[in-house]
């Protein structure tokens, strides 16, 4: 009991810091500005998170936090009007029938407008997720824009007794019901986004009391991401393509996907140049001459290197800033700091200096997150150097008026807010001697000063190994490869690292090949190599180092991060003394009928996705799929073997997990499933705990007794 005691205080501790949701600057001079920011916090006594707003007033010296912080759970999303007059959010009441959703606009200091939604029944539940996200003011500050479901036919079972008329609403309803369409099946967009199937985009007029679908939406194309034109007469947005099936969107930038406009009365137009590409968040400068987004080739690895494209919005021409950069650059302020290219999902809505043509981005470099200008017009690059080169992770949330707010956190040091002022003289900013003002605490790990985070180049003379732990001893190391697999392990605060740590852990983080920040062709070098090349340079990693490779090691991974660490388990039975597999990928053949993204599989071991093909033919890319797939060694592993699962995941849905449980008890392996009522994250307060948890029983039952007795 007391070991367990200490474990839950541990979590506790790990687990306690707010992380930023949003942040904007609300009103800026020469002496002070004031920034209102949104954080979620996890609350364990009531197995929930809380989300809450706050506001802080700095004089460029010191802050002060203005007001209690204030709970806004029941918020969606919200947003100011330009000149923050207007403020309009969308909040979601439940009851014990159902949740409503609501539009209330709120202006000087009160509420005057609100839109019950539900009984308007215009469409369906407004989005609020990270790929279709949208709620902006018109220019005018008088109409807002926001994507939400459209509007679907009520239905009723073959034979319903009908009620006695009363000529109100709900008769209209009966009548107009169509029966025998309550089972009907649509597809939506897979994983987190489970019920979003047709979006539509909608305009909420508040001075006129409307709220209406735009027109002319071609019934193939899907809007993401949108934003209103200058002058307000329409806007622009991300078309997702429709084919004969969805891909899952959550976490993929390879989906087809172009930039187009639409004006209100209905003319549509396709503004990107191809008709092969991906396209992320348009975003135009302050005064309306440009527009710029994020590009990529379609098809590929679900995440890869973009280019950044800008459109000139009153000759139409397009121009490539940015590049995809094959291996690796160099910027124009910082011959020291390689520049590896641009990996971020997102522009900001508020990203410009007061020049019009200086953006700014922060995007995963190495196992870092760095902020960077980009001059859209010189098309040169500068490193913001607001801590030294891969020390703490730093991103840039909102620009207004030459003031950045960003957030910067690592391993050892949970995340803080602060604001940087950019000074401009001489018709240029210079990006080289920043004036850095906290804006929230500055919050430190019990016994930090204890924990070591270093960078290592073990791979390509590229930074790919990131060590945490105690700077002196030889406690368990936990390997702990990151999932996607194109995605990358940062020096960012990690709960779960810092758990693992606060109780007698080190853990070592890989950027194996396939990841990104580091180059486009080191994500496409795993291409056709899974399986082989990211285990190897897990391995080769932990080998390159003697005070890694003695040590005590387990082993810690969910997603393809699970498929790295069962395969090692099999390819290295006797080198680890337990694994811990969160959602694995085991068998790649099933993964490619069951998962919300089928073409993944297909593509990583190096063919061109074709779903009818590769069951209809295909014997040469099943038989690649089977000798990829950890469960084909399951007969070797030796280890003890603890599956987190969650039975609503369907990126990696539990029965390949459960499969793997199957052939693991088979051949006499020490094997335990746990199963969750959560998606593939398993990221809801109580799976993460009990997951968390367990998996440190787990790794403390299978070191040695020495090491469990230094830990009582």
């Amino acid at each position: 009991m007391a070991q367990l005691d200490k474990l839950l205080a541990a979590f506790r501790v790990s687990t306690q810091y707010p992380a930023l949701i949003s942040a904007r600057i609300l009103d800026c001079s020469t002496t002070s500005l004031s920034v209102q920011s949104v954080w979620v916090q996890r609350i364990l006594e009531r197995q929930s998170t809380t989300r809450y707003r706050q506001t802080a007033v700095s004089d460029y010296k010191t802050y002060t936090i203005t007001s209690p912080p204030t709970d806004i759970s029941n918020e969606l999303i919200s947003a100011y009007s330009k000149s923050n007059k207007y403020f309009c959010v969308v909040r979601e009441v439940e009851s014990a029938k159902d949740s409503k959703q609501y539009l209330e606009v709120w202006a000087d200091c009160c509420l005057i407008k609100t839109y019950d939604l539900s009984a308007l029944d215009v469409h369906g539940k407004i989005y609020a997720d990270v790929e279709f996200e949208t709620l902006q003011w018109s220019p005018d500050e008088t109409k807002i824009l926001y994507i939400a479901e459209k509007k679907v036919p009520k239905s009723e079972p073959f034979f319903k007794q009908k009620p006695i008329s009363s000529g109100d609403k709900s008769d209209v309803e009966i009548k107009n019901a169509v029966p025998g369409k309550e089972y009907e099946w649509s597809q939506d967009w897979g994983e987190q986004m489970v019920g979003k199937i047709t979006p539509v985009l909608v305009v909420c007029d508040i001075k006129s009391d409307t709220i209406e679908l735009l027109p002319n939406i071609p019934n193939n194309i899907h809007p993401a991401s949108a934003s209103w034109i200058p002058d307000g007469s329409g806007v622009v947005a991300v078309g997702y393509k429709i084919s004969s099936r969805k891909l899952g969107l959550v976490y993929c930038t390879n989906r087809p996907s172009h930039i187009f406009s639409l004006t209100l009365n209905g003319y549509y137009n396709v503004l990107s140049s191809d008709s092969e590409l991906s396209v992320k968040t348009p975003r135009f400068n302050p005064n309306g001459t440009k527009l710029v987004w994020l590009e990529r080739l379609v098809g590929g690895p679900h995440h890869s290197c973009f280019k950044l494209i800008s459109y000139n919005w009153s000759t139409k021409e397009i121009t490539t800033v940015v590049d995809f950069v094959d291996n690796q650059t160099v910027i124009a302020n910082n011959k020291e700091v390689p520049f590896y290219g641009l990996y971020n999902q997102a522009i900001l809505r508020r990203s410009w200096l007061n020049d019009n043509k200086t953006l700014l981005l922060s995007t995963p470099q190495g196992g870092s997150i760095h902020t960077f200008a980009i001059d859209t017009e010189t098309k040169d690059i500068y490193y913001l150097p607001v801590t030294k080169p891969f020390h703490e992770s730093v991103s840039v949330v909102d620009v207004f008026n030459d003031i950045l707010v960003c957030h910067k956190s690592s391993l050892n040091k949970p995340g803080q807010l602060f604001t940087i002022k950019i000074n401009f003289a001489n018709e240029m900013y210079d990006f080289n001697n920043l004036s850095i003002h906290e804006i929230s605490p500055s919050r430190s790990l019990p016994n930090s000063d204890e924990y070591v985070v270093e960078h290592g180049y073990t791979l390509y003379d590229k930074p790919t190994t990131i060590f945490y732990g105690p700077k002196n001893g030889k406690c368990p190391l936990i390997v702990f490869p990151h999932g996607g697999p194109h995605a990358s392990s940062l020096d960012s605060y990690m709960p779960n690292a810092a758990f693992f740590v606060q109780i007698g852990f080190a853990v070592l983080f890989v950027n194996y090949r396939g990841s990104t920040g580091l180059g486009k062709n080191y994500v496409e070098s795993l291409l056709g190599n899974i399986g082989d090349a990211d285990i190897k340079d897990v391995y080769n990693a932990v080998q390159s180092n003697p005070l890694w490779s003695n040590r005590e090691l387990l082993l810690y991974g969910g997603s393809h991060g699970g498929f790295i660490v069962t395969h090692l388990s099999g390819q290295y039975p006797s080198k680890f003394k337990a694994i811990v597999a969160l959602n694995p990928v085991t068998d790649l053949i099933t993964m490619s009928g069951t998962s919300d993204i089928a073409d993944w599989g297909i593509t990583e071991t190096g063919y061109n996705y074709s779903y009818s093909d590769v069951l209809a033919n295909s014997k040469e890319v099943l038989m690649k799929l089977a000798d990829c797939s950890p469960c084909k060694i399951a007969d070797k592993v030796q280890a003890p073997t603890l599956l987190l699962l969650g039975d609503k995941d369907l990126r990696v849905p539990a029965s390949q997990g459960l499969s793997y449980y199957h052939l693991l008890k088979e051949h006499g392996v020490t094997t335990k499933v746990l199963m969750y009522n959560d998606c593939h994250p398993l990221g809801s307060v109580s799976a993460d705990m009990d997951s968390s948890i367990n998996t440190a029983l787990w790794f403390i039952k299978y070191t040695n007794e020495d090491t469990k007795e230094s830990k009582d």
